[in-house]
């Protein structure tokens, strides 16, 4: 991966395609490129989930003329690129912390909008008739530690009575009985959805384009000024007029974009690997039998699924810089085995890496300032297939003058900026080495 969001100015339209498992499921279309002046009610900048779920809603309720531009396609950054899971739930707090944080009655609003944003997705996928790949399965948080697996225990309860949550706590037995991992002391299971992701954002631009919504592929927004009344966005080949500004590139954000999103964000690498088709007795080893998904407790977590096509996806934490990226291949892989030793010495059979939005309180963030008529959505924290979309779905809404919930401070709040921005990467080096140290 060669794009770097907080050196390049954006990502290069000439930039290959990404090895990912997914690129090689479906063939991407060819997007077209803006080539003349236009204008426009509503601009949308990033076609991923968040972009093409607002440009979806605005001409579902005929708000207006919408456009959307993006450096490269649909698909590119990381609607493209992640692992398909449909959690309810984003950010890096689940609702215990949510409720130490902002009490009881903003924690279960902020958490219904993560249950809604799952329902809205499935409802999506179901009413257009989309294929990518959907199927209902367990989702395990496998517990690296006693400690961890006794406030699962303790929590299961609490989360059934007081945010409705379908979830049950394993022993370390019974989990051995579920599941054939090694080193995990239990776990909590909940009910859960996986997926095809690049299928996702193909098929939800094309409903978008069908009602109404003109995409340009290959157009990045090289400088945005605001006029009296308007914004005025340049690209390569023309320069686009609009009444509102929506910034949906989340992580792939370039360094200097605009005001309202600048230093807002903290882009940080999530890489994955897929293996080989695994045997039947691989699978019966390991203890997958469908469509499974699962991530541990560590605070640099590692995730992981089995594919359609019974080949084992594991993905975790990146490297630091973009051309470090590839160096995360042999740590997954060894980070793998750990959990499943039976797996020693199969061949993976593709890498890649991508930047997801991490938010200085890790908290997402739908914002939109009236005065200016410019919005944004962000800040996912690598946990945004379902919530991405609702967040798109909630911008457009505030777009629109429709009603939201400004008591939540997903919507009531802009993201913090970060503070010494120019030292994050400094950080997040040894952010890295500490948890190397406590989780050994």
């Amino acid at each position: 991966m060669s794009y770097d969001p907080l050196i390049d100015s954006a990502v290069n339209p000439q930039e290959s395609l990404p090895p990912t498992y997914w690129h090689d499921t479906v063939e991407v279309p060819s997007g077209t490129a803006l080539n003349k002046d236009i204008e426009t009610d509503f601009l949308v900048i990033g076609a991923g989930y968040t972009g093409i779920s607002a440009a979806l809603a605005l001409t579902e309720s005929r708000a207006g003329s919408v456009t959307v531009i993006d450096s490269h396609s649909p698909g590119y950054g990381c609607a493209g690129r992640n692992a398909g899971f449909v959690l309810s739930g984003s950010g890096r707090m689940g609702p215990s912390a949510l409720e130490k944080r902002y009490g009881l009655d903003i924690a279960k609003g902020i958490q219904n909008e993560y249950d809604g944003a799952v329902s809205d997705l499935l409802a999506r996928i179901s009413a257009y008739g989309i294929d990518c790949d959907l199927a209902a399965g367990p989702y395990y948080k496998l517990a690296h530690t006693a400690k961890h697996a006794l406030q699962q225990r303790r929590s299961a309860d609490y989360l059934k009575t007081n945010f409705n949550q379908q979830i049950e706590s394993l022993s370390q037995d019974q989990l051995k009985k579920a599941l054939a991992v090694e080193g995990f002391y239990g776990a909590s299971r909940q009910p859960g959805h996986t997926l095809n992701p690049l299928k996702l954002i193909l098929g939800l631009s094309h409903t978008a384009q069908s009602k109404g919504a003109a995409i340009y592929s290959a157009t990045p927004a090289l400088k945005i000024t605001r006029g009296e009344s308007n914004h005025v966005v340049e690209t390569p080949q023309g320069v686009i007029t609009a009444r509102t500004l929506l910034i949906a590139s989340n992580a792939y954000t370039s360094k200097v974009l605009h005001p309202a999103v600048n230093k807002r964000q903290f882009p940080v690498q999530s890489s994955i690997l897929v293996t080989q088709p695994l045997s039947k007795t691989q699978l019966a080893a390991i203890g997958f039998n469908g469509p499974v998904s699962m991530m541990d407790t560590r605070m640099m977590k590692y995730y992981y699924r089995l594919l359609p096509d019974n080949r084992l996806l594991f993905g975790g934490r990146g490297e630091v810089s973009a051309r470090q990226a590839h160096a995360g291949k042999a740590r997954l892989y060894d980070a793998m085995l750990t959990s499943f030793p039976v797996l020693r010495g199969i061949d993976i059979s593709h890498f890649w890496s991508g930047w997801v939005s991490v938010s200085l309180d890790n908290l997402p963030r739908v914002n939109f300032d009236n005065r200016t008529q410019t919005g944004y959505a962000m800040g996912y924290c690598g946990a945004g297939v379902s919530f991405a979309n609702f967040a798109g779905r909630r911008l457009a809404q505030r777009a629109m003058n429709q009603p939201v919930d400004l008591n939540l401070p997903l919507y009531s709040t802009p993201l913090r900026r970060f503070p010494f921005a120019g030292l994050r990467r400094s950080a997040l080096r040894a952010l890295y080495g500490w948890a190397r140290v406590i989780e050994r």
